[in-house]
């Protein structure tokens, strides 16, 4: 597969995990970093065939830069059928199955288009390559073919060529060696192809160089790791966004252990080292042969909204969103998380029309770029309010001396320009000379009276609220107080008002524990006392939904429905050990009220019903 440029985010793994009755149709996993993976489609087919053997082995994905879509194809092949594998390889099909898609989401029907040679026993593990050159994609699978000078069938690789995935020119042979060869992969790099192959004799991947895509084109690499490397299959091959590394992964059939990565910087060098279980994680079910496609960080959200766990709302790392509706459309501001320290400097935001599929808007405001004149980093923490066509984005920061603030900037639409205010909005000297309990000026959210009166609420240590003034840059100091019965608060205390009460929410414990939740009260006042409700959003430790805080709620009022967003540890935990307070991904749920007129506690668990995603 070709990888043009650094633009993308993510990985798309199409792949079977065995020959158990459903195990052989294509299964999509998801990655962000190409080590650590998560099945999609709560680890369900994503695809199936009925055609020909009635099922599928190594699904592989090819982008097709020309005309914006995906194709998918496969072996036909079910050996849960009982056929058994010398039927597989002397009387097997000579089909490929292709599925294509314009958004690696909705996908056609599967056809089968037949490409192996008059006599061959089977077609095996096809791929496809796109040649720059000659404007078409160089497809390529294993056939076992007997040659009039052959004793017995060999198997070999064949090629052919194709624009659309259904007229193929016909077929030619590819690679032969003195040993049977099956399961070649490409990759272009530096003007060079490296193809990679399993020697079905030895069982080991070879590896071989070529100047193009031309069968005489290669010359033998060494890569003594891969040689002695025995009993594996189905190689595959994939630059590590934005590193000047490449993952190479094999399926080590003869142990039944599934996908195993080896990682190399220099692809001429043929120096691969293996990856220690700790360093990689393949998800819950077992990856089988399959295919790698590099992915925008567009394409991520997208597959996330469709095949996800129903709660996930971004794809990356962000923290402590803010989730608004203004006209038609939503919008998220989180923080820009992922960064040691909580060390991050800008803020982004997102928009959807349907909470599921986020647009990228950009960068909003940059602390670190000199976009607010008294803070130097820190952007954590935003929140978002609307006024007279007028937008007011309140945010924290760390001045000079290291202390945090909250500052407010202001810009004509959700999606800015936004100018910072010259002073910030709330200090700790302020917090100080007014009496008020604080152990940090962070983590505001906006509530709105139905007068319109406007108030800011915020805290760390202790929970505060104070009205803002009538352009919403100022507050109305005498206004200020702490706000009493927020049980075990840390932080980001929020309220809205429904059925005559307010109902607080706040995050408790630290966002580095794994029990980082959420806890409620009402009160018939805004300034409180709040009585102690429980606790409405919590860790889901077997689904490993941890870390569960620092939300926002969004009150619909027309459709009386709310949306509760909040982040989560990033998914899968393996992926960062250490460090998960500032490893953090951005979720939505739904939240919903109960014949009381109480919130009641968020489910976790897998959102969104399974899919199978088959239709033009």
């Amino acid at each position: 597969m070709s990888i043009h440029g650094n633009r993308y985010f993510g990985y798309l793994m199409a792949h079977f995990i065995g020959e158990q009755p459903d195990g052989e149709q294509v299964y999509f996993s998801y990655s962000e970093d190409g080590l650590h993976w998560k099945d999609l489609n709560a680890g369900l087919p994503a695809l199936r065939s009925e055609l020909g053997e009635k099922g599928v082995r190594d699904p592989f994905l090819v982008r097709d830069p020309q005309e914006n879509k995906f194709y998918l194809i496969a072996t036909d092949l079910r050996i849960a059928n009982g056929k058994g594998w010398e039927a597989a390889v002397e009387a097997g099909s000579r089909d490929i199955i292709v599925w294509e898609s314009a958004d690696l989401v909705s996908w056609s029907d599967p056809r089968a288009i037949t490409v192996g040679v008059d006599g061959a026993g089977c077609v095996w593990a096809p791929e496809a390559i796109y040649d720059e050159e000659s404007r078409d994609f160089l497809v390529y699978w294993a056939s076992a073919t007997q040659l009039p000078h052959e004793q017995e069938r060999k198997q070999k690789i064949y090629s052919s060529r194709t624009k659309d995935f259904r007229s193929f020119a016909p077929a030619e042979l590819y690679i032969e060696r003195d040993n049977h060869v099956i399961d070649t992969t490409m990759i272009a790099h530096g003007g060079a192809y490296y193809r990679y192959s399993k020697d079905e004799t030895t069982k080991t991947i070879l590896v071989e160089k070529g100047s193009s895509l031309h069968k005489d084109a290669f010359v033998p690499v060494q890569a003594p790791a891969l040689e002695q490397l025995y009993g594996v299959e189905g190689p595959q091959i994939y630059k590590r966004s934005g590193r000047e590394e490449w993952c190479l992964i094999v399926d080590r059939f003869a142990e039944g252990k599934g996908y195993l990565p080896l990682l190399t910087s220099d692809l001429d060098s043929g120096e691969f080292r293996v990856l220690a279980d700790e360093e990689f994680d393949l998800g819950r079910s077992k990856k089988r042969h399959g295919g790698v496609l590099p992915i925008t960080a567009e394409e991520c959200g997208r597959l996330l909204a469709a095949y996800g766990d129903g709660h996930q709302a971004l794809p990356g790392q962000f923290a402590d969103p803010d989730l608004a509706k203004f006209g038609d459309r939503y919008y998220l501001y989180p923080t820009t998380d992922g960064f040691t320290g909580w060390s991050g400097g800008s803020f982004s935001v997102f928009s959807s029309s349907d909470l599921r599929e986020w647009k990228d808007e950009g960068v909003i405001l940059d602390l670190a770029a000199g976009d607010v004149p008294w803070a130097v980093g820190s952007a954590w923490a935003p929140a978002i309010a609307s006024k007279d066509g007028k937008y007011f984005f309140y945010f924290c920061g760390k001045t000079p001396s290291g202390v945090s603030a909250i500052g407010v900037a202001t810009a004509p639409s959700p999606t800015g320009p936004f100018r910072a205010e010259p002073e910030p909005l709330l200090t700790m000297d302020q917090m100080e000379r007014l009496g008020i309990a604080m152990g940090q000026t962070i983590d505001p959210s906006v509530y709105v009276e139905e007068d319109g009166t406007a108030y800011l609420l915020f805290g760390n240590g202790h929970g505060a609220i104070v009205q803002l003034t009538d352009d919403r840059v100022g507050v109305v100091e005498e206004t200020m107080a702490n706000i009493d019965g927020l049980h075990e608060f840390r932080e980001a205390v929020a309220v809205l008002k429904r059925g005559g009460l307010y109902h607080f929410t706040w995050s408790c414990d630290d966002t580095g524990s794994e029990d980082y939740r959420v806890h409620y009260g009402t009160s018939e006042r805004l300034y409180g006392p709040v009585a102690y409700r429980g606790t409405i959003l919590a860790k889901n430790k077997e689904l490993d939904m941890l870390g569960t805080g620092h939300h926002s709620i969004l009150h619909e009022p027309d459709a009386d429905r709310c949306w509760i967003a909040y982040h989560r540890f990033v998914t899968p935990l393996t992926r960062f050990p250490d460090g998960k307070g500032y490893h953090r991904e951005t979720c939505i749920s739904p939240l919903r009220f109960g014949a009381d007129g109480l919130m009641e506690p968020v489910r976790l668990e897998l959102g969104l019903e399974p899919i199978e995603k088959q239709r033009a």
